[in-house]
């Protein structure tokens, strides 16, 4: 039997919902390799002063968190510019996305922007082996390292932090603490 029987053999075997799930496997991966592509820059076409402009549009996959504290659901904006200046690879971008973190004080989902403007990043030439840079884990642990470890919904003024005053002692308590002498909650240890 010839591969291209063989192949046609299994697939009918795989029934409809075989095939559907073997479409999805193969459109996904088709995708993948796309955005892939969306990461890479080819020296070779940057010499002699060339600049190759990036406007991108991501989907937040590549970002890879599957956190409940931390997610992205937007799509990250991309714009700028790869060059060569000497011996090095210049990327020079402006990233724009958002976060979705738990507000501090009730919890409820919190949209925070995240623009990372006028970012650099320098590679040395000789360090790109292939040619070919593929940027997506730099700007990964970029978009990362920018994001807030929390925010506070409607601007930082939460309708529920009056709650919250309960269990908070004023300076003036009867424990002996001073504005002077800061608020020291062991005081009375």
């Amino acid at each position: 039997m010839s591969r291209s029987g063989w192949l046609w053999q299994t697939l009918a075997s795989l029934g409809k919902l075989g095939l559907l799930f073997y479409w999805i496997k193969i459109h996904s991966l088709s995708r993948i390799l796309r955005m892939n592509e969306a990461f890479k820059i080819y020296v070779e076409q940057l010499r002699d002063g060339h600049a190759e402009a990036i406007v991108e549009k991501l989907g937040p996959e590549f970002l890879d968190i599957h956190e409940k504290e931390l997610s992205f659901v937007d799509p990250v904006v991309v714009e700028g510019e790869a060059y060569l200046a000497e011996n090095d690879l210049v990327l020079h971008f402006d990233i724009q996305t958002f976060a979705t973190l738990p507000c501090v004080i009730c919890n409820e989902a919190v949209k925070t922007p995240i623009k990372l403007e006028n970012f650099y990043h320098t590679v040395p030439a000789e360090e790109i082996k292939s040619g070919i840079y593929n940027f997506q884990e730099m700007l990964r642990e970029n978009i990362l390292l920018t994001a807030p470890f929390f925010a506070e919904c409607n601007n930082g003024q939460c309708p529920h932090r009056g709650e919250l005053n309960k269990f908070f002692r004023d300076s003036d308590s009867p424990d002996g603490n001073s504005e002077d002498e800061g608020y020291r909650p062991f005081a009375h240890l």
